[in-house]
């Protein structure tokens, strides 16, 4: 009995660190959506410890015995695929009502042959107040990316990269990414994978959610999102920032009002922002 009980032991070990093995690193996203309980959802799952943000979440590890966490994560963001060079970088403003409540780092990566890329995004916010008309300090919450102009591109996959700076600085983790360009608001004892009902599949936008913030009312404050990466079909062509293909969505996870910052960010050459 001790004998197999060792084994079984083992096995279970073995299962858990193939799975977690297999989850690493970028996760496709079919035009279909996923099969979940109750029909189709355009969402994986990633990571979602801390319930998407109400509480503190684990970061992915990648070691020992394949580490943990880590649905979706790569472990380097430079460059985020091996092979991939970067061709593109840009810093750009989240600005709402005239107040400049954060930044944007946009980035293109692409392979050798010129037909892949990767499209990185990573947000900063700023210790600010991004409504002061209002009683108080409003400080603007990131729920969820949206970035367009996937369409047509091929097989569309996702991934994340989280940093850790030290001295209590780190990155939110990315809690589940999906293709749809509706933001649904998560709230504890949510779906973690709302079905197509209640956020459409598009094949042009891709959803990332996380829950980024200077001072969260909820306690769980980052003020840095982790890279976020589109890796999709794409030319050689020089890359070119499209108007409106980024939405950063507050969808008021804490009361907060819903408000969205527009942004103009790269895109696959002749990329549009249609649904």
């Amino acid at each position: 009995m001790k004998e197999t009980s060792l084994l079984s032991a083992m096995l279970g070990v073995l299962a858990i660190t193939s799975t977690s093995a297999m989850a690493t690193g970028f996760v496709a996203l079919p035009s279909t959506g996923f099969t979940v309980s109750g029909g189709t959802s355009a969402y994986t799952l990633c990571n979602t410890t801390g319930d998407f943000g109400s509480q503190e979440s684990t970061p992915p590890t990648f070691s020992p015995n394949g580490g943990a966490n880590n649905t979706c994560a790569v472990s380097s963001s430079n460059p985020p695929l091996t092979g991939y060079t970067k061709v593109a970088e840009a810093t750009r403003n989240l600005t709402t009502s005239g107040i400049t409540v954060g930044t944007l780092t946009d980035q293109v990566w692409r392979d050798s042959a010129g037909t892949s890329c990767v499209y990185a995004a990573k947000i900063r916010m700023n210790n600010v107040d991004s409504d002061p008309n209002t009683a108080g300090t409003q400080y603007f919450e990131v729920n969820d990316v949206q970035r367009a102009g996937f369409r047509n591109r091929g097989p569309v996959s996702i991934a994340y990269n989280f940093v850790t700076r030290g001295a209590g600085q780190s990155d939110e983790v990315l809690f589940r990414a999906g293709l749809t360009n509706i933001a649904v608001v998560h709230a504890p004892g949510d779906d973690d994978q709302p079905l197509t009902s209640v956020a459409p599949i598009s094949t042009n936008w891709v959803d990332f959610t996380s829950d980024v913030n200077y001072n969260d009312p909820d306690g769980s404050s980052m003020r840095d999102s982790s890279w976020f990466y589109v890796k999709s079909g794409c030319t050689s062509a020089t890359p070119a920032a499209l108007n409106g293909a980024m939405k950063i969505r507050e969808m008021g996870q804490e009361g907060q009002a819903e408000r969205t910052i527009t942004v103009n960010v790269y895109a696959p050459a002749g990329a549009d922002t249609g649904n």
